[in-house]
This record gives structure tokens, C-alpha cells and sequence, in this order.
């Protein structure tokens, strides 16, 4: 399973409360939740993710593993707890030169008890010349949560074109042209920059995306924020980041990769940007990992993370994230109790060819 990336090594001193760098971090990396109340948010996080906040509010969103500037992640715990990952990040002595100036992921949890406004997102070209930023926004939902209630609005239904937009926007009738489904438990929607997508209705996704914030709102469902005031739109620059023709957009085929006794994986997903891996588990399974960055998100049930004879093993319930830097290796994964299996989100960065 391990494939070797051509990327820099996430580097640092032991001493946390020094600046100078040593050696590769060779322990798995948790980090603190950033909890986003949001207009169309709920209590699931809080409830049954495990999410430490007040569930009286509507959160919305829970940045896991984010190094934007003005909110980059902050370490839990371990050896270098309240080291963020914007300053781990920029610490390298491999003298490998990085592909990318920042972190070039960003992962969340989502928790749609309502309708998320029908929204769009540019690609890296938009984002630089409306913005000045380095990186567009596609990003892959994968559901972990529906209620009867839940769906998702992906894309345009078949025909409609953009004039047609416009003017069920000048109506506000938009919804009856954008393409939608009831989603499931475990399906995986890819939504590259300048697909049109909503969703609600009662449904928490795992959110994998480049590492942007930016959201172009097309409309807001006629709806107050909850400062009481009409949220902002941006049908302007929405319009503009579009990508036509604008077709349906559908769940993702999983393609088996890998089924052994107590142990099957999918590739849900394979982009420029990441690469998803789905793993369900009910026995134990050694990941020798060598030089390879990548995320683990715990999608259901319980999972054991060991890494023998670097401490006690780790008891991640859902809706935990992990981050495994390129030093840590021999890690071993399985589901903490006899008979019930967990699922894991793997989330790589795009393989990178070798040369000759």
C-alpha cells in the first residue's frame, strides 16, 4: 500500500519550546478542532462526534486539520502540543524543496441541518486573478450521516443553460434547476471548483478540499444569518466561476483496491489536488509507511492506532482526524471491538512520478 511522494518532510526540534530543528516527526500529529457556528449548522458534531462545544448552537463546520494563515491548526497533545501546523510546516532540514509555500490540504467535518446556500468555488486561475490567491477550492464530500430528510444538490439538472440560470436567479427559482438525490451513508461526491452544490436536510459529511475559504454564495434560500441580517451574496464573481456546460453531478463508483480477511479498501477518489482511500476494518492492519504524508479521518465506529514501540496505542472514536508525517512509520490499524468493525478515511496527496 505505501507509494513514495516526492514531498519535503514535515521536520522539527523535539524541544517544543525551542525553534531550532533536529529530526523527522515520528509521531502521529492531533490536533485541536476549530468549531464554526454557522446559520445551517446543528448539534451533531457535539452530540456524536465528539466535538467539544456547546450544542445548543449550530455548528456547522469543524476545521480538523487546516494551515490557513489566520487559522492554522494548533497540536492537541504529544511531544509537540501548541505547535501549529502553518510553523511545522515551514520546518525542513531535508533541504527537499517543497512543492507548495503552505500546508496543501484542508479538512473538515460539515453538520448540514440545514440548507448550505447554493454556492460556487473558482479554480486556482479565478482565485488568482479575482483574489490574489494561490488556491482555488475543489473539495469531495463523503457522508457519514443522513437523516430521511438529507439532500444534496450537485450540479445542474441535464439542458439547463446559463441564461437560464440568470434569470431563475432574477426569480428566485433556482432551486428548480439545480440537479438533486437523497444522499446514503458512505457516498463519496466530488466537487471540483466551478461545480454549483447545496446540500441539507440533516447530513454530516466528511469534507477533504484545497486550502481555501473562499465560497461564492449564488443564493441564500431567503433566509436571515444568524446576526439577523441577510447574508452576503456574490452572483458576480459566482457567475464567473462557473464551469460550462454545468451537467448533474453523482456519488462517486468505488473501486476495490484491496479485500483480505477482516479488511477491505476503496479508492473513492483520485484528483490533482488528493486522493481518497476508504479502509473498513474489523481485524488488524500494518501500514509500513515510508516518506508518505497522509490524514486519517475515522468515518464510524471505533479504530485502534498503534505504532509499536512508540507508546500506548492510540483509541480514536469517530470523528477523529489524525495527521501521520512523513517520519512516522510501522503503523499498525484496527477496529477496538471484537466482532464490530470502524471505517477509515486514508487522504493522500497525488503520486507524484519518479524519475529515471
Amino acid at each position: 500500500m505505501a507509494r513514495a511522494i516526492t514531498k519535503a518532510a514535515l521536520m522539527v526540534a523535539k524541544d517544543p519550546g525551542s525553534s531550532s530543528i533536529s529530526q523527522p516527526i515520528d509521531e502521529p500529529l492531533q490536533f485541536k478542532s476549530i468549531l464554526r457556528p454557522q446559520v445551517w449548522g446543528g448539534s451533531l458534531l457535539v452530540e456524536q462526534f465528539g466535538k467539544a462545544g456547546d450544542a445548543s448552537n449550530p455548528i456547522g463546520e469543524s476545521w480538523e486539520i487546516s494551515g490557513l494563515p489566520a487559522n492554522s491548526s494548533v497540536v492537541a497533545n504529544g511531544t509537540l502540543a501548541g505547535r501549529t501546523l502553518a510553523e511545522l510546516w515551514q520546518q525542513d532540514v531535508a533541504g527537499e524543496r517543497k512543492q507548495t509555500p503552505t500546508f496543501p490540504l484542508f479538512v473538515k467535518w460539515l453538520d448540514c441541518r440545514g440548507e448550505l446556500s447554493v454556492q460556487v468555488h473558482p479554480n486556482d486561475k479565478i482565485a488568482g486573478e479575482m483574489l490574489g490567491h494561490a488556491s482555488g477550492k475543489s473539495e469531495a464530500w463523503i457522508v457519514v450521516h443522513a437523516d430521511p430528510t438529507a439532500r444534496v444538490y450537485a450540479g445542474l439538472k441535464e439542458g439547463v443553460t446559463e441564461q437560464e440560470l440568470v434569470s431563475r436567479l432574477d426569480s428566485g427559482t433556482v432551486a428548480e434547476c439545480l440537479h438533486s438525490f437523497i444522499p446514503q451513508v458512505g457516498d463519496c461526491i466530488s466537487l471540483p471548483a466551478g461545480t454549483i452544490h447545496s446540500a441539507g436536510g440533516g447530513v454530516v459529511f466528511a469534507e477533504v478540499q484545497q486550502p481555501s475559504d473562499v465560497t461564492f454564495r449564488l443564493f441564500d434560500w431567503n433566509r436571515l444569518g444568524l446576526d439577523g441580517q441577510p447574508r452576503q451574496l456574490h452572483r458576480e464573481m459566482a457567475l464567473k466561476s462557473i464551469t460550462w456546460p454545468q451537467g448533474p453531478v453523482w456519488p462517486c463508483v468505488p473501486r476495490q483496491i484491496m479485500s483480505a480477511p477482516g479488511c477491505r479498501c476503496e479508492s473513492l477518489l483520485r484528483t490533482a489536488d488528493f486522493d481518497l482511500e476508504r479502509y473498513t476494518l474489523q481485524s488488524t492492519i500494518s501500514l509500513p509507511l515510508q516518506g508518505e504524508m497522509t490524514i486519517w479521518m475515522v468515518l464510524g465506529g471505533t479504530a485502534i492506532l498503534d505504532q509499536p514501540g512508540q507508546g500506548s496505542p492510540l483509541r480514536l472514536e469517530r470523528g477523529s482526524t489524525i495527521l501521520m508525517p512523513p517520519g512516522v512509520r510501522n503503523t499498525k490499524w484496527s477496529a477496538a471491538e471484537a466482532g464490530k468493525s470502524c471505517q477509515l478515511l486514508c487522504v493522500r496527496l497525488p503520486q507524484v512520478p519518479q524519475e529515471d
